[in-house]
């Protein structure tokens, strides 16, 4: 059975059962409200001929019964009976079904001058003197509402069905139609063709968020297959240098005959492996941290203490390309931070490696820590060119390495690997101007957890 079919079924039996709820309800309310106030009438006539008679006795009573019968009213029915049943005085054609019984019915009786029998509420009651008083009042609009109800039952029923059937067919062919568009995009996903979009209606209904999330998914695939291919490029490029100068190195080696010039191209051969190796690691590295594999050796230590050995380890370094490193210390007690030590050290040598190597023509070199409520930031200061605001994201872009730097020695992953690492702690990378020079600064969350994949 087709969905579409099951759901204009599903629409019209529901709308089916909703319509008889209602119908049933104002029947039933109906119903109850006329035999309550039939009830009522009868009931409160009949007492008003009891307190008569029991205050004024017979003639009082009779009285009364007259007093009735010359309002004619053509629903009251009144009645007094002897001892054997015979009518005395009343309305009545012939005595209510159901015998001489004390109390209150529902019955058919028939009054004088009618030709049929009416529906009527009935109370008989035995006089002390052994007669029988009756009083009854003829079933009016409240019967004649039910029963009119009554018999629009089963047209409504079918009203109701044919709507109902109708309304489901509207909403199946709607939500067909919107499944459809979504099934098609996905198709031409299975084809291989991720250029297309499901369509947005701007109802902001379940399909539309829907929709949205799917075209969401699918920019982010296709940015991923981008990065991916652009990475793949890069990486066949930026390799065949290297893999080059290790081939020629060791065919050198293989070719001399020299002792003392073998054993400095077979160095050179070793330092172009180290050289690819360090590459691979790296690019290895960034993938792991974009696929969040280190959390499991995230453990609380010092930032500070991490970056008074990194100061200390690169200083020679800095003197030595004419720009001194210093520490700028938290003006504060800094909590400890979770995560990873190692990671986070590789990312900020990396961010100190690239000021030394372009921005140490500016002079100072320098490396701050700071925290605000929520997070802690670690910046690497020069005075350098800097990065022009249109490069910094080709900057950060695996092998992304501008024009000017093209002769210098690396890969272009330093900045990679960094943002890399600050995803994995649920962190940020930022490029700042610095007039002159850049600031990089690692912005790492101090009570939010790590982002998830």
């Amino acid at each position: 059975m087709p969905t579409t079919f099951r759901i204009a079924l599903l629409a019209g039996l529901l709308a089916l059962l909703s319509n008889l709820a209602v119908l049933g309800f104002i029947y039933l309310r109906t119903h109850d409200e006329a035999i309550s106030t039939l009830r009522a009438q009868v009931v409160e006539q009949e007492a008003v001929l009891s307190d008569v008679n029991r205050t004024g006795g017979r003639a009082a009573l009779l009285d009364a019964i007259n007093d009735t019968l010359s309002y004619s009213d053509p629903q009251t029915a009144i009645a007094l009976l002897d001892r054997s049943g015979q009518q005395e005085i009343g309305n009545l054609a012939a005595l209510p079904p159901g015998g001489m019984e004390e109390g209150y019915r529902v019955s058919l009786i028939r009054l004088k001058g009618d030709p049929t029998p009416r529906e009527a509420g009935v109370i008989m009651r035995r006089l002390p003197n052994g007669e029988w008083l009756v009083g009854g009042r003829v079933a009016g609009e409240g019967f004649a509402l039910r029963d009119t109800l009554e018999r629009s039952l089963v047209i409504a029923t079918v009203l109701a069905l044919a709507l109902g059937l109708a309304c489901g067919a509207i909403l199946a062919r709607y939500v067909g139609q919107r499944i459809g568009e979504i099934v098609l995009v996905t198709n031409n996903i299975t084809a291989r063709d991720i250029s297309e979009r499901i369509p947005l209606t701007g109802s902001g209904d379940a399909f539309d968020r829907l929709s949205r999330q799917i075209n969401e998914m699918l920019d982010r695939i296709g940015s991923l297959m981008g990065e991916l291919r652009i990475l793949t490029d890069t990486l066949a490029h930026d390799l065949r240098s290297p893999v080059s100068r290790l081939r020629a190195a060791a065919h050198a080696a293989a070719e001399t005959s020299d002792k003392a010039e073998r054993e400095q191209q077979l160095t050179k051969v070793v330092q172009q492996a180290d050289a690819l190796m360090r590459i691979l690691t790296t690019v290895l590295e960034i993938s792991r941290s974009e696929a969040l594999t280190g959390r499991n050796q995230f453990a609380r230590f010092d930032v500070g203490e991490l970056a008074e050995e990194l100061v200390e380890m690169y200083e020679p370094v800095a003197e030595e390309a004419g720009a001194p490193l210093r520490l700028i210390p938290p003006d504060q007690p800094m909590p400890l931070l979770f995560g990873h030590r190692q990671l986070l050290a590789q990312a900020i040598s990396n961010l100190i490696e690239n000021a030394i190597r372009y921005g140490a023509s500016g002079g100072e070199i320098t490396l701050q820590i700071s925290q605000t409520l929520e997070a802690l930031t670690m910046s690497v200061s020069d005075r350098g060119p800097g990065i022009p605001s249109e490069l910094r994201d080709e900057a950060r872009r695996r092998f992304g390495r501008l024009d000017s730097s093209r002769s210098a020695e690396g890969a272009g992953l330093g900045l990679a690997l960094a943002e890399s690492i600050a995803h994995l702690h649920g962190g940020v990378l930022t490029l700042e101007d610095n007039a002159p020079g850049l600031i990089t600064t690692l912005k790492l969350p101090l009570t939010a957890a790590p982002a998830t994949a």
